[in-house]
């Protein structure tokens, strides 16, 4: 009656989801032997020992597997039963096994598991994030006060995310911090939180709360975040990145095929079975952001209609900010928000600058006064040269404006330029408005 109504024969409450396939877990000590994972026993003894040790080869006709050892083993008795921890698929697995026998030098053999069981040590997958792949996160207890900081991105998950502090910075009065373990505390609330240059992905925004902050052996502080607040599109964003990363995001044993197996023998199934459920349950959820944006509205019915007119107008505006440091970049866009620019292009560098130019339409761009090895405006130079700029204004910061720079920014083609530390709502947002139009010059 379940399957011919479409329905699935939940597990009983309780019991854990267990691999039992004999094939299937051939398979993956198959795989674990060829990719030379490194895998580890646990074994009870006084005190408890585990063991790396690395599958070599797997036998189909008594249901065997042989283990090498890079060092002596202690003395284990035919049919002790060990936990044998490995991970494949980006996730990780465990199984009980039998020791059958020494084998070869350095190695022994044992039974093949009956089952195989998951083995996270988180209930929400995450993954982890390269250096190679230049993701960071900025978190501020508030966009106009309170401590801020930010630095890379370790790893992450669809409820939070763990990152290195190596930059901090008292947001009133622009003041930097050295990192702390004291900076945060376990419990406090963030008001902003971005996720930036995560790949193929847009910036994403939230709040947060922060779990843990601590200072490991090496020395750099981390902290542990949970993420909330997100929308409905975020949480599709990053799902989306999730299965890229992990391909059993689904909480589904992965399907491997055994070595020489003809296409046939390969079990049915769908390994992103149940994830269209979620994606389901996340558009329902836009029904609350379009709630939000009524209430909003809602509360707007004061404001004269002249300025919120003028709100609307900003809302279609777009910027380009190439700033090279990610908590500086993410407190000017988010005062940008704030204001009513919401949408934003982020550059870290020129390159980034350029391919951004060649995307999408740009209303204005603004450049910090350096930018890596250039300054802002050299970097605008080569915007006007190379890029599709001729007519987009180009607003520059700087930190001591003399009549030479501004000779110089001006033969450059910047149009303006805005004295650091910033004055916004004195002169800088009047001057943006006036740049793109939205008010009378």
């Amino acid at each position: 009656m379940l399957k011919r109504l479409g329905l699935k024969k939940k597990e009983p409450a309780g019991r854990e989801p267990a691999q039992t396939d004999v094939q299937q877990i051939l398979a993956y000590l198959e795989e674990l032997a060829r990719l030379r994972t490194l895998v580890h026993l646990h074994v009870q003894s006084d005190p408890p020992v585990c063991l790396g040790a690395r599958v070599e080869l797997v036998s189909d006709e008594n249901l065997t597997f042989s283990l090498s050892f890079p060092h002596q083993v202690p003395r284990i008795d035919p049919g002790d039963s060990i936990e044998l921890h490995f991970p494949l698929a980006g996730m990780r697995f465990k199984a009980d096994t039998t020791f059958v026998e020494r084998g070869a030098y350095m190695q022994s053999n044992f039974r093949v598991p009956a089952k195989v069981h998951f083995a996270d040590r988180r209930m929400a997958m995450r993954t982890r994030i390269g250096s190679r792949e230049k993701a960071s996160a900025a978190v501020f207890e508030s966009l106009f006060d309170g401590v801020a900081a930010s630095g890379r991105l370790l790893n992450l998950s669809m409820e939070g995310l763990c990152m290195r502090v190596e930059r901090a910075m008292q947001v009133q009065g622009d003041r930097r911090l050295s990192p702390n373990p004291d900076l945060f505390q376990e419990g406090q609330k963030l008001q902003i939180v971005r996720i930036l240059n995560l790949p193929h992905l847009p910036t994403i925004e939230c709040s947060g709360e922060v779990r843990f902050s601590r200072m490991t052996q090496g020395g750099p502080i981390l902290i542990g975040i949970r993420l909330e607040g997100l929308g409905s599109v975020e949480q599709q964003e990053l799902h989306r990145f999730m299965l890229r990363r992990l391909p059993t995001f689904g909480r589904s044993f992965p399907l491997r095929r055994r070595r020489g197996a003809a296409e046939e023998d390969v079990p049915e199934g769908d390994p992103e079975e149940g994830f269209e459920d979620e994606l389901d349950e996340a558009q329902e959820e836009g029904g609350l952001e379009v709630a939000e944006a009524a209430a909003d509205e809602g509360a707007e019915e004061d404001v004269p209609l002249e300025d919120r007119l003028l709100r609307l107008r900003r809302r279609g505006k777009r910027f380009l900010v190439i700033m090279p440091d990610d908590l500086d970049r993410s407190i000017f866009i988010c005062t940008l928000h704030v204001c009513g620019y919401s949408r934003s292009y982020e550059a870290k560098n020129l390159i980034q600058g350029l391919e951004w130019s060649k995307k999408g339409q740009i209303d204005a761009i603004i450049l910090d006064q350096q930018i890596g090895p250039l300054t802002g405006t050299e970097v605008a130079h080569r915007l006007r040269k190379m890029g599709r700029m001729h007519d987009i204004p180009i607003i520059q910061l700087m930190s001591a404006p003399d009549v030479r720079s501004l000779l110089a920014a001006k033969a450059a083609g910047v149009n303006h330029v805005v004295k650091v530390p910033i004055d916004f709502d004195g002169e800088l947002k009047g001057l943006l408005d006036r740049t793109l139009g939205l008010i009378k010059q």
